[in-house]
């Protein structure tokens, strides 16, 4: 019974870092022989004397005890995530959009709707555009440096782009097809004040503007570019003035706009508003299928009328809900307070963008498995960092180089305790060569100490209340695993930046001058650091997870 207890204690403790359930293990003893039901006291009391020898072992210790019951390795089945089928999709002839406002870098929730994009075009072996939804210049201005941001974060998210898109640049086009529809009576330009439109449009009543013919609406249209100024005019288009929704009613298509703000257009006077260029621009570049926002449902409905003005068909539109993360998501609340120097930059660590999920060390796969596992749907999904930092640990742990470093570090002295040369794993399993360190009996350690508590230094030895005890690991001790390092002027100074932008000091072991920039590697006993900077003058290290 007692080695029956013993294989599954280490099994479990092996599985969940080093440490053992009681229940868990006596739940396993059960499944194996369910007649020692019979003698559940007894079976419990040496469980939990069983467990409690074996979570005191180094967990190095325990893989090596449990290899000598030559337990079957159990095989990951990871679920493979399945991407659904289009409606009335045919394969090469798919054709979807990313469609951003670039007024601020791309967000980790941008990566729902860019990455089932891509997937869908590589499944029908379609084609994706990046379109710039760029048209605002007053209020959601576009920043220069974003259109670069998107195309760097959908390469880094490993998204092949075939086309890209910039509407600020097609504004002739959006002018022509808006001459169009005046001439065909399905737009006319309206210059009532907008409470007063407002007020007629509730009661589901036509403005006077609405049935002038369109001779003088093409005439009202050239005085849009010339002699009205912002707000004394707006080219509507014509709907059911009583549809249910007031929102559809005769909705605006273009506004005028005397300082256009723009970084690639600041003479331009007309511009489109977002429905009218996205409509067009879906049908220009032939658009088969749309993924949108569930909250932009009404986009479909004022869209159609200019598709139904043209006899056009359509695209097949899905809805997605939104992702919603921690931290500061708002790009105008994170702009402001990257202009009042509250934030770093757009690669703080406090904000959601994929440029500061980056540089703390999430790798692309961790976005892309995320996206995959929270599936296609209309749900809104509130992004646990939990589930994300445990899937960016999957993917960086078996290649992470181990280090030490000692953050508000304590000077001990271990009476009697031997000099020793030391080699410590770069990596725990995986064979990735070596570290030296020399050790005496001066040491930092991070945490105070209790006297009576036994101790062991990773690696080193055991000790308790300051005297050197044993070199070998011993389990009837009982020790606590802590990290170390020799009292030594060969020791670096490090900087960790942590996730709410707190700045911390640490000292570290020399070898980790070795560590490049960009390498993720593990702080012992402590959390996933990403380098940032490794030179004489400056050792930045931003931290990933635990």
């Amino acid at each position: 019974m007692e080695e029956i207890i013993l294989k599954h204690a280490l099994n479990n403790a092996v599985q969940f870092n080093g440490k053992a359930n009681p229940g868990a293990v006596i739940g396993k003893i059960l499944q194996e022989d369910p007649k020692l039901k019979l003698k559940i006291g007894e079976i419990s009391k040496k469980v939990n004397e069983t467990v409690k020898k074996v979570n005191s072992m180094p967990i190095e210790k325990q893989k090596k005890e449990l290899e000598k019951y030559n337990l079957p390795k159990k095989k990951k089945i990871k679920e493979t995530v399945s991407i659904p089928d289009l409606p009335k999709a045919k394969k090469g002839k798919v054709v979807m959009r990313f469609a951003p406002n670039p007024n601020g870098p791309m967000s980790f929730g941008h990566s729902r709707i860019a990455l089932w994009n891509y997937f869908f075009t590589q499944k029908y072996k379609g084609k994706l555009i990046l379109r710039f939804d760029d048209t605002d210049p007053k209020n959601k201005i576009p920043m220069k440096e974003a259109y670069d941001f998107f195309r760097n974060d959908l390469k880094w998210l490993k998204v092949k782009i075939d086309k890209t898109v910039t509407q600020s640049k097609r504004l002739k086009i959006y002018y022509s097809y808006a001459e169009r529809l005046i001439q065909r009576g399905n737009a006319y330009v309206c210059t009532c004040k907008q409470e007063e439109f407002r007020n007629l449009v509730n009661k589901r009543m036509e403005c006077p503007c609405r049935n002038l013919p369109p001779l003088d609406n093409k005439e009202r249209w050239k005085k849009m570019f010339s002699k009205f100024k912002e707000g004394e005019a707006v080219l509507r288009i014509k709907t059911n003035i009583m549809h249910e929704n007031p929102a559809v009613r005769d909705w605006p298509a273009f506004r005028i706009v005397d300082k256009s703000n723009h970084p690639l257009d600041q003479k331009s006077k007309v511009w489109p508003l977002l429905n009218f260029a996205s409509a067009i621009d879906d049908h220009e570049f032939s658009v088969t299928h749309i993924l949108r926002g569930i909250d932009l449902k009404i986009s479909d409905t004022r869209q159609k009328y200019i598709y139904d003005s043209f006899n056009w068909g359509y695209p097949e539109t899905i809805y997605l809900g939104k992702l919603i993360f921690s931290g500061i998501t708002s790009t105008s609340e994170a702009s402001r307070l990257i202009k009042q120097h509250k934030l770093t930059g757009w690669d703080d660590p406090r904000l959601g963008t994929l440029m500061a999920l980056r540089r703390r060390g999430f790798q692309p796969d961790t976005i892309i498995n995320f996206i995959k596992d929270a599936r296609l749907n209309a749900s809104d999904i509130h992004v646990s960092l939990e589930k994300l930092s445990h899937l960016n640990k999957e993917i960086i742990d078996k290649r992470t180089l181990r280090y030490f470093a000692v953050i508000n570090p304590h000077k001990i002295k271990i009476k009697n305790a031997p000099s020793i040369d030391v080699k410590l794993p770069l990596h725990p399993t995986a064979k990735k060569g070596f570290r030296k360190l020399k050790a005496s009996n001066e040491f930092y350690i991070q945490d105070d100490l209790i006297k009576n508590r036994t101790y062991r230094f990773m690696h080193l030895f055991n000790f308790k209340s300051n005297q050197f005890l044993s070199i070998q690991p011993d389990p009837s001790l009982k020790a606590t695993l802590i990290h170390w390092l020799p009292v030594s002027k060969n020791l670096v100074n490090i900087e960790i930046v942590m996730d709410n932008n707190e700045r911390i000091k640490a000292i570290a072991e020399p070898d980790i001058k070795n560590v490049k920039k960009n390498e993720i590697i593990q702080l012992e006993r402590n959390f996933f650091v990403r380098c940032d900077s490794n030179t004489v003058k400056k050792r930045v290290f931003y931290y990933s997870h635990k």
